[in-house]
């Protein structure tokens, strides 16, 4: 006897769990996915790309026109005060207006065929003087422009010696958001060379004047903001010239809630989402308000704490819900 009624409670068991599986699936959700939206800071942000320059340089400039003697130093190089960077054999200012490469091409092609520019520079620098060019400042040599018997100009950059202890991007922010922009306010950098790391920056100075530039749409006003990068970021990745985003932090609005944006249904009377409350789908009605770049503000129908059932599951107003899986809370 006992043994029947044992059998009799392990069908009634396995019946049972068929039915009650039964029911959850019929009801077209059984198993949800779930979420606790709660109340957070969102930021207001900015966005204008730039390239990565060294923040602070010198221009090297020849002093005379010549030709260019031994250059002793080449891009990359680091420099002290005092270190020869190249000679130049200075040319007296008489012979200036025949010393350019036009004059000696036009020279050369008058020769039937005689001489070489090598022969004519050697020659040029029997009647010009050497001087020697040294660096009168500390840093790094970018921007070298000469070559050994290169013709050189006065006034010409010869090249540039950069602090590279500080390194800063110029973006360029449309007109339009201008005046949300001020010096101070924090920004967020990423470099294509490196997706995945994040950098810390700050507004350091804003243009007093727009100019015309050309972006996705075409020509647009946009107005040069400069982002220098906090001093404590490791920078042994970075290269200048590196193209880069800064999300520029303009507000912060505190305490909203924030929905992400696919979370959001709309029916014939306005958005809306399901919440779970004792256990069943509730169907909730909000407004929406602000929009910021994770999500949307909720500005009614929600209150902190409210366990949000996640929109990809097809669920109906009323129906029982047990969680599968509880997500990351909203302000995650």
């Amino acid at each position: 006897m006992k043994k029947y009624i044992y059998l009799f409670s392990i069908t009634a068991v396995i019946v049972g769990m068929i039915v009650m599986s039964g029911f959850l699936t019929a009801g077209g959700i059984y198993e949800a996915e779930t979420f606790v939206i709660q109340s957070r800071d969102m930021d207001n942000t900015v966005t204008g790309s730039g390239r990565l320059r060294y923040s602070s340089g010198k221009n090297i400039r020849s002093q005379y026109s010549g030709i260019a003697g031994e250059i002793n130093v080449k891009n990359g190089d680091n420099v002290k005060s005092g270190d020869i960077l190249y000679t130049i054999y200075k040319a007296d200012e008489s012979y200036t207006s025949m010393l350019s490469d036009e004059s000696i091409s036009a020279f050369l092609g008058s020769m039937a065929g005689g001489g070489d520019r090598s022969g004519i520079i050697a020659e040029a620098k029997k009647y010009c003087t050497p001087e020697t060019v040294y660096a009168d400042t500390d840093g790094t040599v970018t921007d070298l422009s000469i070559n050994e018997d290169d013709i050189i100009k006065k006034d010409a950059v010869i090249m540039k010696i950069t602090d590279t202890g500080t390194l800063e991007i110029p973006v360029d922010i449309n007109e339009l958001y201008i005046g949300l922009i001020e010096t101070g306010q924090k920004a967020e950098v990423t470099f294509s060379a490196l997706p995945d790391r994040r950098f810390r920056g700050e507004v350091t100075a804003v243009a007093d004047e727009a100019e015309q530039t050309s972006g996705l749409t075409g020509r647009e006003t946009t107005v040069e903001v400069t982002v220098t990068l906090d001093s404590s970021e490791p920078t042994e990745q970075l290269r200048a010239g590196y193209s880069s985003s800064c999300s520029i932090i303009a507000s912060t609005d505190k305490d909203i809630l924030v929905l992400p944006y696919e979370q959001v249904r709309t029916d014939d009377n306005g958005d809306h989402v399901y919440i779970m409350k004792n256990n069943r789908a509730v169907k909730r009605y909000i407004k929406t308000g602000r929009e910021y770049k994770d999500g949307i503000e909720v500005s009614d129908g929600l209150v902190s704490g409210d366990i949000i059932i996640d929109s990809k599951e097809d669920v109906s107003d009323g129906q029982s819900v047990v969680i599968k899986q509880q997500m990351g809370n909203s302000d995650a």
